[in-house]
């Protein structure tokens, strides 16, 4: 059988397929045209994010039965096409949960700290105390958007630390456990303080996070997200900034990434993004939440795993 990729993928992930009978085909940059007509036989295709696998593509793969994605999404891919085609689609978001999860959690304490603020002004020599007291994480609600594998493994760890965390998730219900509440949507945006968000990027979460999100606010947040740019409509968030909605903001992701997670922009800087970054607030990171040496290396061996037992199904 073959397994065609078309990303970098880990050693471990390439090891354990060879180890269950797959040959490998390297091609990072080869057009569709010519995977097509040399690879049109591959079993089992292996992507991250760069490329789109549409209802076209697959189409040239009629004897594709496995797309293994190395990463938690799966929005770059035709679900719907792939199903009829009988295709199984493989992710590995408990690979790098546990990152996502620190990650989220670190931006959340330097900014309830200040430190990126605080960093700057002792380069620049000044030493102010008094104006940089913080807030312990105790004395807050976190709410979580999203109680899927990140979502949850956030909200776990929160709760371990002794935080109240209050938890909404549309298409769950009593799925939380003991320390973690159960909420509506409506009861989160009342009682949080904190609100990070946790959710897929699909057509329904497109700009989630907008200006009615935001007015419906009952305390000023401070805001997380570490799942994908689109959900968050950027202009309205700096909106709430300046109403005094949002306290802070630690973003991972951004609207304006291209769909391969690997660059922000071509030319000049986005106007939003500028503002962006002209606020001292505003803690900003290259979509690398889930991306350790650690969680490389469990989307790997999971991935091969996931892949491997789909064909034995197929």
């Amino acid at each position: 059988m073959k397994a065609l990729l078309l990303d970098d993928t880990h050693p471990f992930l390439e090891q354990d397929l060879q180890a269950g009978g797959l040959t490998l085909v390297r091609k990072f940059s080869a057009p569709l045209e010519e995977l097509a007509a040399h690879h049109c036989d591959a079993e089992v295709l292996i992507i991250r994010s760069r490329m789109r696998v549409d209802a076209h593509f697959l189409s040239q793969f009629p004897s594709l039965k496995v797309i293994g994605r190395l990463g938690a999404g799966l929005e770059n891919i035709d679900l719907a096409e792939a199903e009829k085609r009988g295709i199984s689609c493989q992710r590995v978001p408990e690979g790098n949960a546990r990152a996502v999860a620190e990650h989220a959690l670190g931006m959340l304490l330097s900014l309830l700290n200040h430190l990126p603020r605080v960093h700057r002004e002792i380069k620049e020599g000044k030493w102010l105390r008094e104006p940089n007291k913080g807030r312990e994480l105790q004395s807050l609600t976190v709410g979580v958007i999203g109680y899927g594998v990140m979502g949850s493994e956030f909200a776990l760890l929160l709760s371990a630390m002794g935080v109240k965390v209050l938890a909404y998730d549309k298409y769950k219900q009593g799925y939380a456990p003991e320390g973690i509440r159960e909420v509506s949507l409506e009861e989160l945006q009342v009682e949080a303080d904190v609100v990070s968000l946790h959710l897929p990027l699909t057509d329904e979460t497109t700009g989630f996070a907008d200006a009615q999100f935001f007015a419906g606010l009952q305390k000023p947040v401070h805001f997380i997200n570490t799942a994908r740019g689109p959900i968050l409509k950027t202009d309205d968030l700096l909106t709430a900034m300046d109403d005094g909605k949002v306290l802070s903001a630690g973003l991972d992701v951004l609207e304006y990434e291209k769909s391969s997670f690997t660059s922000l922009f071509e030319d000049e800087l986005p106007l939003t993004l500028q503002r962006l970054l002209q606020r001292e607030n505003v803690l900003l990171s290259p979509h690398i939440a889930g991306w350790t040496k650690e969680s490389f290396e469990k989307m790997g061996r999971g991935l091969a795993a996931k892949v491997l037992e789909a064909l034995k199904a197929s």
